[in-house]
């Protein structure tokens, strides 16, 4: 498998939360259980012994020989789990890492995948996170969405065709980013000339499935994970749904009458609150397995789209410029269609589980952004549970968010796990998240790179986060034909 490029180095050379300047202190979790995430093995009373930023050793508190002048942590009846991934956010834009980066840390969240943004505030904020002190997780960055041209958002990246995808690549390549971000309106000829340029550069692409590609082309072409519940999925894996979905489209394009395409829209909508099934799904995943496809559902976006009441009055919007806040108030849809829509948004989310049974590859993202009541660093946990009532387990959906990252990045050998060499990322929970993922939400405390974050300071972390988002300027959609 190929490596992200600079993952390594990314690896070996996280952000601290305090100026490089300062002596890092040898740190023992003592007394610890650790959550085993590949095995699912719960392994008692262990000590982790971290110094420089890397695990140098686990194994029994017992036989832990603890430097003199370390910082101890009594972590009886704690659980050590690794430090988590937000395998699909957008902090790249009006000033949002101020107010996220803070909570990625407090929440346990230690490495993020920035999916795309306007070039140079990409660059700008690449720049920014390198600086000792920054307070960033690790990102592994994307290029600007290489989309058609004229690009869905003004932070898009036009490409008008195959000669112009190859140079695209190129300069992305040249930049320094670690992947390509695909979109919607790319031409086949642009896409198909991305695919080919990407491989022979050697850098990964992902992104969204464009809308004149298929989900099996750009799986067959090496996109590395699709992202969001795609519609065309949805239709593939509903029983009937495909060749009733092509006479929809073709009563809408022949001058049939409106009440026919009404009356098959109608008959196509009480399919989809059937919902997916496995069967008919399994030749799409296997397709998926066989090339190394990974997807990134996104559930906590689809969530937002029509939230529950909880959601709506939520104390997290303190983290929310308060322009947004009333935006997304304000475009909240209560009507029969929004319920329809709600509960076809649930039915799509069972693909996840029927994925995951397939064999194809989970990675845990929220599309923390601007989107609707999905929040930074805490929107991750929503994701793991909404993973879990998707139709995976507890120690599945943990590993979308920690052992799956790492694997997709080609960094196993680096992060993903507690163990010797791996860096010291890790989250100490209160409680067993086997038994519950939503135990992921009782922090202890989070160490990144090596340095304990403790209550004091996750709460310091949140209120710098607050702060932050009352003081930003949200601008509206950036839509490039608003």
């Amino acid at each position: 498998m190929k490596r992200f490029p600079a993952l390594l180095a990314l690896c070996l050379a996280a952000t601290p939360v305090v100026p490089r300047s300062a002596v890092a202190q040898d740190l023992a979790l003592a007394h610890v259980t650790i959550v085993d995430v590949e095995s699912g093995a719960l392994r008692p009373d262990q000590t982790v012994l971290i110094r420089g930023g890397r695990i140098t050793w686990t194994g029994s508190a017992g036989e832990a020989r603890i430097p003199a002048g370390a910082r101890v942590v009594d972590a009886t009846g704690r659980y050590a789990i690794p430090g988590l991934w937000d395998m699909h956010v957008h902090t790249s834009r009006e000033g949002r890492a101020a107010h996220f980066w803070p909570q990625f840390l407090a929440y346990g969240v230690t490495g993020v995948r920035e999916m795309g943004s306007y070039l140079d505030s990409l660059q700008y904020w690449r720049g920014q996170a390198r600086r000792p002190g920054s307070g960033a997780p690790r990102i592994v960055y994307s290029s600007p969405m290489l989309d058609g041209n004229p690009p869905s958002w003004r932070h898009g990246y036009g490409v008008a065709d195959s000669a112009a995808a190859v140079a695209a690549v190129d300069t992305m390549v040249a930049l320094g980013f670690d992947f390509l971000k695909v979109y919607n309106r790319l031409s086949r000829d642009a896409y198909f000339a991305i695919a080919r340029r990407a491989r022979e550069r050697g850098i990964p692409f992902a992104g969204h499935v464009p809308d004149a590609i298929t989900l099996v082309e750009a799986s067959d072409a090496g996109q590395r994970s699709i992202e969001h519940l795609h519609d065309e999925m949805f239709i593939a894996c509903l029983p009937g749904g495909q060749p009733l979905f092509d006479a929809f489209l073709a009563a809408r394009t022949s001058g049939a009458s409106e009440d026919s395409a009404r009356a098959i829209f109608r008959r196509l909508t009480e399919i989809a609150l059937n919902g997916p099934d496995a069967g008919v799904c399994r030749p799409l995943f296997e397709r998926f397995v066989a090339n190394g496809t990974w997807l990134t559902p996104t559930l906590a976006v689809h969530r937002g789209q029509h939230p529950p009441d909880a959601l709506v009055a939520d104390p997290r919007l303190r983290f929310v410029p308060p322009a947004l806040a009333q935006r997304w108030k304000e475009g909240l849809d209560a009507g029969e269609d929004a319920e329809v829509e709600r509960r076809i948004n649930q039915q799509m989310a069972r693909m996840v589980g029927m994925a995951q049974a397939a064999g194809v590859g989970i990675l845990a993202g929220t599309d923390a952004s601007d989107e609707p009541y999905v929040f930074a660093g805490s929107g991750l946990h929503d994701e793991l549970a909404l993973l879990v009532d998707a139709g995976l387990t507890p120690l599945q959906a943990l590993r979308a968010g920690t052992v799956n990252p790492a694997r997709y990045l080609g960094a196993a050998d680096s992060m993903g796990t507690v163990a010797a060499g791996r860096v010291a990322d890790l989250v100490l929970l209160d409680a067993d998240p086997l038994r519950d993922i939503r135990n992921t939400t009782r922090i202890f405390a989070v160490v990144h790179a090596g340095r304990l974050i403790d209550a004091v300071e996750r709460e310091r972390l949140l209120r710098l986060a607050e702060q932050e988002a009352a003081r930003a300027v949200n601008a509206p959609p950036a839509r490039q034909d608003d």
